[in-house]
């Protein structure tokens, strides 16, 4: 299935109060069922908070192999983790999400048969959604809104529950095969499901297994993203060498042409390299799962159940060869590499030349790996779970039920990678009897020989010998990450019916639940140190445990009155005690009023908590080097050689507190070389400290069904979402500029480390509670069925959400960023939400055992004034979907279908590789539009 937008098909319409009334009363010993967003069964569909439902037809109908791409196109849904999205990765490449109302997937709780499941990204409770067998799923059950006080943390933004097929009965064969109109992104899904009873029917037993693949998409096979626009970068392959430091385009820069010619540096866009040739739009995934539910009946009052899973998934990110520069090597004491030594046998005499007419004795260069190793991650993740348990009922009206679940999830991503020590010891290289030796083995220290050193040649294409590659890779070395997430669950609850009120029978749910969670990442030693060339980043290891005890209560008060067709309340109180931060409350209250069978008022109000996860906790610190700028430095962080901006003292009176920088700046000027700009680092980690993030979240709406009008239904909710003690990070420019400029508080100036001349030397960036949020919106959803003729039926379905207010503030006084109408931006860490409105519209006609649907989705304009010096305007965007599916009998047992996604081939906005909502390698907000074009798809469903 495409990333292009999509509507559900009929069924995903928010589950309206009371939409069976009318069967209910027909048939009395209607079963009761369990609509998430409570606890309670009920007799029919009736929720105070809008439930989205997406049937098993609806998800066939968009030809999907994997479920995210279904959620994706759900308005309440903003942008996730996923294939588009997750190529530039340090690890999970492929991992795919849900995030509910743009709040975070971390803000989202997914559960499976209404169970927690076992995280798929290690450090959080973010579910990989690749583990979900999308042909096994009955229905998909959204709730937007606070539902902490119903299934506890993670639930602020919603819950997503994935309901399984544990009924089904017979065998089904599912095969699809996908590519676009350029012949390319190829996808591959085959799926074998077998299902049966035994004992009489006191048992059953359902087993699915799939494997699917996805290839991937390159940069380069689309228009849009071909190349570097509109600048390749200048990290050359050939090399880039700058005796006078410049790297501009002249006589003083030099780099290589065709044949390895020594040649002038002509520009990036003439001498550069261009990555999107290397990058992928969408990374493959591979995956493999395997699904079995089994019940048996003991008795009447007793079931046992289990459910069990297993899933691998292989992706692989791809990556420009890294680009590496003198600027990123320090020496054997720590002090930054100057550069190429001028004694450097492999230095060209025209370089020398132009180094000894500069007076320096050290070479700037610029240059990438091709020649020496692939950077691009492979990851392999496995995933499994199994659930045991009993259920039943005793005393007539009261029901049970006991699980226990156990799950875990492992990760191995690997990838090749240069050793700085051993760099610097191959750059510098001196004339030997026999050619270049590394100086290190002749210089007059032997401490420092080392036996393996060849010396590396930079200059050209290709020029790299293979002993030198694997001298500086320490023989093809890998880096690696290795990652557990371990869970258990164990539940206790109880439900039914206590006493009767003038509405009906007051009915409740309480129960206990204890949960464990272990994370563990560890890299490999090197990257522990910092001997790589990428950042130093450390091991995270933690665990919690949460005992909950929760009670739901529904009192209907009246019923078949005047004015009060039904008049019901609800509420519900969770407490919750973690072993990190202690005691916590989450609550909800609300209720419905129908002052006849065709409209219903709803509204809840609810207080929702999210505990910090492992990650946030526990992580330990991971060394970064931001592009950051002293508000003191009066050369404004331009370094060497740059004119003072501001003349002496004319500093804020913060800066000129500090007697080393009072006194520079009267004595001259208080500046940064660019040695030392570059040098300053910082580190972001956890914080056990910190405490929950608390929601209020209010939902107010109607549903209206007339009765004149058959099969027509209209659901309108109001809700608002504002999220206080967010978990996030205090940007490390931020920390400077509101120490320096602002308000000087300690939250800041904790974070920085100046030296004895006033000079910054580290900004750190730890989790705090310190952000808020605020999103609000109006969701209409309109659904009507009928039918015509002798076997003719006709659905129709539009959802719209417009979307009053989406904003955060990073800090208590902070601005307050408004994100209505933003793209994301990923240079700044940003996730817009894009869309002032989204509206979807599906319909389906069909005959006999013929069926066409017809999807369409619409995106509001763009206008995004955030990230750039002048505003980014998109203009609005339709996407088509099609498919036509037909079947060689009435009992539908051999289906046939044909599909099209973006059928009139809608190409997404083009921004250039510089722009700061550009995602690397898509020229485009990668997370917002389709990426992929035309797709055709094909494919047969058999049941026998």
């Amino acid at each position: 299935m495409t990333a292009a937008p999509f509507v559900l098909g009929a069924a995903m319409i928010s589950i309206p109060a009371y939409a069976q009334d009318a069967d209910v009363a027909d048939d009395a010993g209607a079963d009761t069922i369990v609509v998430t967003g409570s606890r309670i069964a009920r007799p029919d569909l009736s929720s105070s908070v809008p439930v989205s439902v997406i049937g098993q037809e609806q998800i066939q109908q968009t030809g999907a192999a994997n479920i995210q791409d279904v959620l994706n196109e759900l308005p309440s849904v903003g942008q996730n983790i996923s294939r588009t999205s997750s190529n530039f990765s340090t690890t999970g490449n492929g991992i795919a999400t849900v995030n509910l109302r743009n709040l975070g997937s971390a803000r989202t709780l997914v559960l499976v048969n209404g169970r927690r499941f076992v995280a798929g990204l290690p450090g959080t409770s973010v579910v990989d959604l690749n583990t979900i067998p999308t042909d096994l799923i009955k229905d998909v059950q959204v709730v937007t809104g606070g539902a902490s006080a119903v299934y506890g943390s993670e639930a602020i933004a919603g819950v997503v529950n994935f309901i399984l097929d544990d009924k089904f009965e017979g065998i089904r064969f599912h095969g699809q095969g996908t590519i676009s109109d350029e012949g390319d992104a190829g996808r591959y899904l085959a799926s074998l499901t077998a299902g049966t009873a035994f004992a009489d029917g006191r048992g059953h037993i359902v087993v699915n297994g799939s494997y699917d693949r996805d290839n991937g998409l390159r940069s380069r096979n689309r228009g849009f993203s071909a190349n570097d626009v509109p600048n390749r970068s200048s990290f050359a392959q050939q090399g880039l060498f700058s005796p006078d430091g410049s790297f501009a385009p002249g006589g003083a820069t030099f780099t290589y042409g065709p044949g390895n010619v020594l040649k002038p540096y002509e520009g990036a866009n003439i001498d550069g390299y261009d990555r999107n040739q290397d990058r992928y739009l969408g990374v493959p995934v591979e995956r493999y799962l395997v699904t079995g539910l089994a019940s048996y009946e003991l008795s009447d009052n007793a079931t046992l159940f289990f459910e069990g899973s297993y899933a691998k998934s292989k992706s692989r990110s791809s990556l420009e060869p890294q680009a590496v520069a003198d600027t990123d090597l320090v020496n054997a004491d720590g002090t930054p590499y100057a550069g190429i030594p001028i004694t450097n046998p492999f230095i060209p005499t025209a370089i020398r030349d132009a180094m000894i007419a500069e007076g320096v004795t050290s070479l700037p260069f610029r240059r990438r790996s091709n020649d020496i190793f692939d950077r691009s991650n492979k990851n392999d993740r496995e995933t499994w779970r199994a659930v045991a348990g009993l259920r039943g009922s005793f005393a007539e009206k009261f029901d049970y039920e006991l699980y226990y679940g156990h799950g875990e999830t492992k990760d191995y991503t690997r990838s090749g990678t240069i050793f700085g020590p051993q760099y610097v010891n191959a750059l510098n290289a001196v004339a030997g009897p026999n050619g270049p030796v590394c100086s290190i083995n002749v210089d007059a220290n032997p401490n420092n020989n080392d036996a393996a050193c060849v010396p590396i040649n930079i200059f050209g294409f290709n020029t790299v010998s293979a002993a030198a590659a694997d001298y500086v890779t320490r023989g093809g070395q890998l880096s690696e990450y290795r990652a557990k997430v371990k869970q258990d669950v164990f539940s206790a609850s109880v439900s039914g019916e206590v006493f009767e009120l003038p509405g009906g029978a007051l009915s409740f749910a309480t129960g206990f639940e204890y949960r464990r969670e272990r994370s563990s990442e560890d890299f490999d030693d090197a990257t522990n140190l910092g001997q790589t060339l990428g950042n130093l980043l450390t091991d995270t290891r933690g665990k919690y445990n949460v005992k909950e005890g929760f009670l739901e209560v529904v009192a209907p008060i009246l019923s078949e009155r005047p004015f009060f067709h039904y008049l019901g309340l609800e509420g519900a109180v969770r407490y919750s005690d973690y072993s990190t931060v202690g005691g916590v409350w989450s609550w909800k209250a609300g209720g419905e009023w129908a002052p006849i069978p065709d409209i219903r008022f709803r509204g809840i109000y609810s207080e929702a908590t999210r505990a910090p996860n492992i990650s946030e906790l526990f992580s330990a610190q991971s060394e970064t080097f931001p592009a950051i700028v002293d508000p003191c430095d009066q050369r404004e962080g331009n370094g060497d050689g740059a004119p003072i901006s501001v003349p002496g003292g004319s500093l804020s009176a913060a800066c000129l507190a500090i007697p080393a920088i009072a006194a520079a700046a009267n004595a001259g000027g208080f500046v940064y070389s660019t040695a030392q700009i570059q040098t300053i680092n910082g580190f972001l980690g956890g914080n056990p400290n910190l405490r929950e993030e608390t929601a209020k979240t209010l939902t107010l709406g109607a549903v209206i069904q007339p009765r004149f009008v058959r099969g027509l239904s209209l659901t309108v909710d109001y809700y608002r979402i504002k999220l206080k003690n967010a978990i996030g990070i205090i940007g490390q420019q931020t920390s400077l500029d509101e120490c320096m400029t602002g308000s000087g508080d300690a939250l800041f100036c904790d974070n920085i480390t100046r030296d004895a001349t006033g000079r910054v030397t580290q900004v750190d960036a730890f989790n705090l509670n310190t952000g808020s949020f605020l999103v609000s919106g109006i969701d209409t959803q309109v659904k009507y069925s009928t039918t015509f003729g002798e076997s003719g039926r006709f659905d129709l379905a539009a959802f719209w959400t417009h979307l009053l207010k989406q904003q955060q503030t990073s800090f208590p006084g902070g601005p307050t960023q408004k994100e209505v109408g933003q793209l994301d931006c990923y240079s700044c860490g940003r996730l817009g939400t894009g869309f002032r409105d989204k509206v979807n519209v599906s319909a389906t006609v069909g005959w006999d055992n013929v069926s066409l649907n017809w999807r369409v989705n619409y995106l509001s304009s763009v206008v995004d004034d955030l990230t750039a010096a002048a505003p980014i305007s998109t203009g609005a965007y339709w996407y088509h979907d099609a498919q036509l599916r037909f079947s060689l009998d009435d009992k539908k047992k051999y289906e046939f279908y044909l599909g099209v996604d973006n059928v009139f081939d809608k190409k997404p906005p083009r921004f250039g590789d510089t722009n700061p909502v550009t995602f690397p390698g898509a020229q485009t907000s990668a997370t917002t539009y389709d990426l992929y074009g035309r797709l055709f798809y094909a494919g047969v469903d058999f049941r026998f």
